[in-house]
């Protein structure tokens, strides 16, 4: 008899250490591979060599495919929901309810192209025994990789995450042509916020910049805290006008948008903002020094005795 699941079926997670020496046949071989324990093997020991959760969803998917004809998968943890490359949902559903040490931990939904028989069911249930720790270890990998990258306060990515950006934007630009600007943004009398109103409202202040620059940038724009009240954001294929646009729009945004104290008191927020769009000959570097430059209106350095642009 065949039928498709449509309640959830408990998975307990299985400690790895017994099936992790194993090795068995690369994946194009695992078709072949008779017992369900024997996949269940074969799958673990691909899965330790998954950089991401994406990818390991995508090997699992592949390693079922020798019992039925699954189109996607997704795992959904908590109020997270990762899905594998290949995304056709059918009419067939299976979902697995996951568990890691006698805890519920997600539940992965496999959409196949047609029911499922009792013995494959059991078959899949074997199979996907051994799937938890390795996913439960690689979705604590990207956490910490989103941490390391991230500022806390803000949500805005940091400055470690924005040199390796300004270095690929640069290259890209420098090798292929196209425009791109960058525009550094430093809040003025903020240390008056934190005397006047206390360090939580100045946290607040911080996040509020970065409330405004999420509202005004567009999707391909990049918005980083360098730390303290500076911010800076890579534009691509954006010239010096485009960028002095989004400036004066952020200021409009900030002016329009003080802080409110529960008394009803305003605190505003004022910034300057400095821009300098990539040339020739630059180097990353120099691009953000130039740029750096323009936010406190110092001359160009040939003498000339020019100030960059500037917003303030």
């Amino acid at each position: 008899m065949a039928y498709y699941l449509t309640s959830d079926e408990s998975l307990c997670g299985q400690a790895p250490s017994r099936l992790a020496g194993a090795y068995r046949a690369p994946l194009e071989r695992h078709a072949a591979i008779e017992t369900p324990a024997a996949r269940g093997e074969a799958l673990l020991a691909s899965l330790l060599r998954c950089v991401n959760v994406g990818t390991a969803l995508d090997t699992i998917r592949s390693h079922v495919e020798g019992l039925l004809a699954v189109t996607s998968i997704s795992w959904q943890v908590d109020d997270e929901r990762y899905c594998g490359t290949v995304c056709e949902p059918s009419e067939h559903t299976i979902p697995v309810a996951l568990s890691l040490d006698d805890r519920p931990f997600g539940r992965l939904r496999l959409h196949s192209r047609r029911p499922v028989g009792e013995a494959e069911l059991a078959a899949l249930r074997e199979m996907l025994a051994v799937v938890a720790y390795p996913l439960r270890n690689l979705r604590m990998l990207e956490h910490a990789l989103i941490a390391a990258e991230h500022d806390a306060l803000t949500g805005l990515k940091n400055r470690r995450a924005f040199d390796l950006e300004l270095k690929a934007v640069h290259a890209r630009v420098a090798r292929y042509g196209g425009q791109a600007s960058l525009l550094i943004l430093d809040m003025t009398r903020f240390k008056a916020i934190n005397d006047t109103y206390g360090h939580d409202v100045g946290d607040r202040a911080l996040a509020r910049v970065a409330e405004g620059l999420d509202r005004c940038l567009r999707e391909t724009d990049s918005a980083y805290r360098l730390g303290g009240d500076e911010f800076v954001v890579i534009l691509p294929e954006t010239p010096y006008q485009g960028a002095r646009r989004l400036g004066a729009r952020l200021l409009d945004w900030f002016r329009d948008h003080p802080l409110r104290e529960p008394g009803g008191e305003r605190v505003p927020l004022r910034a300057r903002i400095g821009m300098a769009q990539f040339r020739e000959g630059d180097d990353a570097d120099g691009w953000f020094r130039r740029a750096d430059q323009a936010l406190y209106g110092n001359p160009e350095p040939n003498g000339a005795g020019r100030r960059l642009g500037r917003l303030a």
